[in-house]
């Protein structure tokens, strides 16, 4: 009894409003939509492009220690002279010692 009341009072409200309202109320709510699904993909392009400018620096961070760490295994592995110094010196000094042809 009480929703066919209800349903009764809705269809005279509707009868009452204008139809030139309930489209402009249906148009305001597509265009609220609208503007809620574009705000949203601005946001999640705006995330994405921060999520790809950390990963970026994530990057670069990663690699400039990659390069820290090389340069510090070479000064450990290297000793005071370079391996091609002590070859060429040992060279010299053999070939100077008086091997005749």
């Amino acid at each position: 009894m009480k929703s066919g009341m209800i349903l009764s009072v809705a269809v005279a409200a509707a009868m009452l409003l204008p139809v030139g309202s309930i489209v402009t109320i249906a148009s305001a709510q597509d265009r609220d939509r609208d503007q809620l699904k574009t705000d949203q993909q601005l946001q999640d392009r705006d995330k994405l492009q921060t999520k790809d400018q950390l990963k970026e620096k994530d990057q670069l961070k990663e690699q400039e220690r990659t390069r820290e760490r090389t340069r510090e295994q070479t000064r450990t592995e290297r000793p005071e002279r370079p391996q091609h110094e002590k070859a060429e010196r040992a060279e010299r000094s053999g070939a100077g010692s008086g091997a005749v042809h």
